[in-house]
């Protein structure tokens, strides 16, 4: 069973970009860590104009994944994981009923990222 990964992040409407740059560059260290090509980015954010969920599962579908796991790259357990992206996957899971579409759990409060606030404080230290 061919596999894909959607990673979501908030993105920014900010002409700067730098939030929606960050979650393509995070999206590609992911597709190499996973070492395959069905790794697609999504932005929740509508007013940046760029690919959103459904799109990207439509891209990975296209490509031949045949189940599809979203991984919200959030802190929070805020609106966009509570209601909005499980909304979005059910409405998309109708549309393709016939692939497995599922959300992995947010970031959180994951202690690694105490590492690396710490491995930065140390940078300047």
């Amino acid at each position: 069973m061919k596999k894909g990964i959607v990673v979501v992040g908030h993105g920014s409407r900010a002409t700067i970009n730098e939030a929606n740059d960050m979650v393509f560059e995070i999206t590609q260290q992911v597709k190499e860590k996973a070492g395959h090509d069905l790794v697609e980015t999504a932005i929740m954010n509508r007013m940046a104009k760029l690919q959103g969920l459904e799109e990207a599962v439509d891209k990975l579908i296209d490509k031949g994944a045949e189940c599809i796991t979203v991984a919200p790259m959030f802190f929070a357990n805020g609106a966009h994981i509570q209601s909005d992206i499980p909304e979005m996957v059910r409405l998309i899971q109708a549309k393709y009923p016939g692939v497995v579409i599922s959300i992995a759990g947010h970031i959180g409060a994951d202690p690694r990222i105490a590492d690396i606030l710490l491995d930065r404080v140390n940078e300047v230290s």
